[in-house]
């Protein structure tokens, strides 16, 4: 007689409001990693298989909607036979990644460089059966997908996963826990939090989330004037040019030194500092507007993490949700007003201000009733112009996908792990030839709506290979602005 069947146990778990506000319920946040090594595919896979079994199952299960439109999760246990827990697949490009023409080749001295957009990536890097969305799910579809691009000097490794399930942080999170199932490790566990842990404060006045010029809630009239306010302007100009901008670090750091001295001069010693992302953020949202002769009105905004800020959110400890507030500036902007350093000094004092304790639970709030009340989060002021901005940099440390290199598990299996173990004790790590780095993975990826304008965000995707790499856009008169001030400025001295 065989062995008895197991009984399944399927349980229902509802997707908090923060993690299902429109439009991140219907969003595919899609990362493509760049590793210029060789990975070894099985061993990825029976790890991935392993991490998801033993330690993040929710990863595993299938999100349903209700009836009233909420989000849930339908997690069976133990996973039935032939269950797919995620999605693998596999390609070979017959070629290096240089010849490709996808990825630069790494180049340190390489100063600011506008490169072809993500869009021209995306399709050369995942299944074209892949859905980019999550209503292009199947009932059967898992919510992580993975597939790897082998060329003969490098692999990248594409992974999609909804972005209800996870912010950036959350990804990057489940990313490191993978590598340390690979590396033989016991990953860190992942908080658990109360459903409603982070809704923010039950009772905050309805008028305080309606509070302008801040994250909050719009009127149905509000929110009619903002497109009234936005919808000409992509009419007159509706030809966009997006790509990568790479920005050197050297460039940024020695802006953020010289903003800083200017900063401290005009509004004093006690001038809160800036750093290399607000100065990033300042120079994106300029180059946003090159086209612009007179000033507009303008919503700058991005979000801001509450790991280590809240306090049921440990620094240290992974969780997988997401957990974000948004700080929002306002101000008016041109091609020659304000100075950019000012632009990057009002983004770190949002972002100061977002994180205060009543802040936080207001913002929480706030996500909370847009999910309420079937509202589309889109921080901007009737008759204004909008621009968001966000920075994965932070989400990608300890990320490293050089433990599966095949060269690396092959060692391994000859009994080579003495080398691996003491680089892991003393915190080194190598590159493909063997040269101490520090620098973070090269990773490329987007997670927003579809056919939707590029030019209204920008996303800071990874700090890689001596710079950092933006997903940006501009209207094709204010590229072409762009690509002139780079000509006669190209470390950007006068902005």
């Amino acid at each position: 007689m065989g062995d008895k069947t197991k009984t399944l146990d399927e349980k229902i778990i509802p997707l908090s409001a923060k993690d299902q506000w429109r439009p991140i319920n219907n969003i595919r946040s899609l990362i493509f990693i760049v590793v210029r090594s060789t990975l070894d595919s099985q061993f990825m896979k029976v790890s991935l298989d392993k991490l998801i079994r033993d330690h993040i199952p929710l990863l595993g299960a299938r999100i349903k909607t209700r009836p009233d439109g909420w989000l849930e999760y339908h997690l069976t246990t133990p996973f039935p036979p032939k269950y797919k827990l995620f999605g693998w697949s596999t390609s070979t490009v017959p070629s290096t990644l240089e010849q490709a023409n996808l990825a630069p080749e790494h180049d340190p001295q390489r100063g600011i460089t506008i490169l072809p957009d993500v869009t021209t990536l995306e399709p050369r890097w995942i299944p074209a059966h892949w859905p980019v969305l999550r209503c292009q799910d199947t009932p059967d579809t898992p919510l992580l997908l993975v597939h790897l691009t082998y060329y003969k000097n490098a692999t990248v490794v594409a992974t999609n996963l909804p972005h209800c399930v996870s912010d950036q942080m959350g990804y990057g999170s489940v990313l490191k826990a993978w590598i340390d199932v690979m590396k033989g490790r016991e990953p860190p566990p992942f908080v658990d939090i109360p459903p409603d842990g982070l809704d923010g404060d039950k009772d905050i006045p309805t008028k305080e989330l309606f509070k302008k010029y801040e994250y909050r809630l719009r009127t149905k009239r509000e929110r009619a004037e903002v497109l009234m306010g936005i919808v000409p302007e992509l009419v007159v100009r509706s030809k966009e040019t997006r790509c990568i901008l790479y920005l050197p670090v050297a460039v940024i750091s020695g802006l953020r030194d010289r903003w800083g001295r200017e900063l401290k001069a005009k509004y004093g010693a006690e001038a809160t500092d800036i750093t290399n992302g607000d100065v990033i953020v300042g120079i994106i949202a300029k180059f946003a507007n090159m086209h612009r002769k007179r000033t507009k009105k303008q919503v700058i905004s991005g979000p801001a993490n509450l790991r280590g800020h809240h306090p049921l959110l440990p620094k240290a400890t992974p969780y997988l949700h997401n957990a974000l507030i948004f700080a929002v500036t306002h101000t008016s902007i041109s091609r020659s007003h304000p100075p950019t350093s000012d632009l990057a000094y009002a983004f770190r004092l949002a972002i100061n201000n977002a994180l205060k304790p009543a802040k936080i639970e207001r913002g929480l709030a706030v996500s909370r009733e847009l999910r309420k009340r079937n509202i589309s989060m889109h921080i901007c002021e009737p008759w204004e112009f909008s621009y968001g901005t966000t920075n994965w940099c932070n989400a990608w440390h300890g990320v490293d996908f050089s433990v599966a290199s095949v060269r690396r598990t092959r060692s391994e299996e000859e009994g080579g792990g003495e080398k691996r173990q003491q680089q892991e004790s003393d915190g080194s790590s190598e590159t493909v030839d063997g040269t101490a780095s520090s620098s973070g993975p090269l990773i490329f990826g987007h997670s927003l709506e579809r056919n939707h304008p590029n030019r209204l965000s920008a996303a800071i995707m990874s700090k890689a290979e001596g710079g950092y790499w933006i997903d940006f856009a501009a209207p094709n008169k204010g590229m072409a602005a762009i690509r002139a001030l780079l000509e006669r400025d190209p470390n950007l001295e006068t902005i």
